[in-house]
């Protein structure tokens, strides 16, 4: 069994992503943040806490190798993920993380600042409200709302043939969003995470 730093380090190898070193150092400092502002703050549940690197890092990491775009929203950011983890991995790419939860969006401040971070951009709101100068190539949520929820309360920003990309578990079955929609539903593999993982693509046509 292997610890919390191993399993992160390894499961970063087995996905194959670039600047490992970097990456490794970055996300041991946001998992020291994650502990230490959730005791106050409560951002993500106690047993999270334990599985920090599988449930969310692991999770987060896998997916973005298939995230396209240089104007990137990551909505309902929550404690930051995914867009922190891809705003790590993708350093040229500009990423804004909303979250209507005032709380939230002081805690992605701080993480951004102490992770050097000066691609993302923090919004406290909720994203129906927002309006932008320039449209998002690609939308992306991770625990925010069913798919079609999420596509009617973004379609204003949004560019044409922008994506949205919903990070989904086995429960994407029960959402009853057309098919015709979907582009792709393709099935994710997160290392040391035992779980059905899926990263949902509609294209806006």
């Amino acid at each position: 069994m292997h610890n919390l730093e191993e399993t992160l380090r390894l499961g970063i190898g087995k996905l194959k992503l670039e600047n490992k070193d970097y990456l490794f150092t970055k996300l041991l400092i946001y998992k020291r943040l994650l502990i230490k502002w959730n005791k106050v703050y409560n951002l993500i549940s106690v047993k999270g806490a334990e599985e920090i690197v599988t449930h969310h890092f692991l999770d987060c990491l896998a997916i973005v190798p298939y995230i396209e775009g240089k104007y990137i929203l990551d909505v309902g950011s929550g404690s930051g993920m995914p867009g922190i983890i891809i705003g790590l991995c993708y350093p040229k790419r500009n990423i804004t993380l909303i979250d209507s939860v005032g709380k939230k969006t002081i805690f992605l401040k701080h993480v951004c600042i102490e992770l050097s971070l000066d691609n993302i951009k923090v919004v406290h709101d909720r994203v129906e409200n927002i309006t932008t100068n320039r449209l998002f190539d690609s939308i992306i949520a991770r625990a925010f709302a069913e798919m079609q929820i999420l596509v009617n309360l973004t379609s204003h920003l949004i560019a044409k043939k922008g994506i949205w990309y919903g990070m989904k578990s086995k429960k994407i079955n029960e959402e009853g969003l057309s098919t015709k929609f979907i582009e792709e539903k393709k099935d994710i593999k997160v290392p040391y995470l035992d779980a059905e993982r899926y990263l949902v693509k509609i294209i806006n046509h």
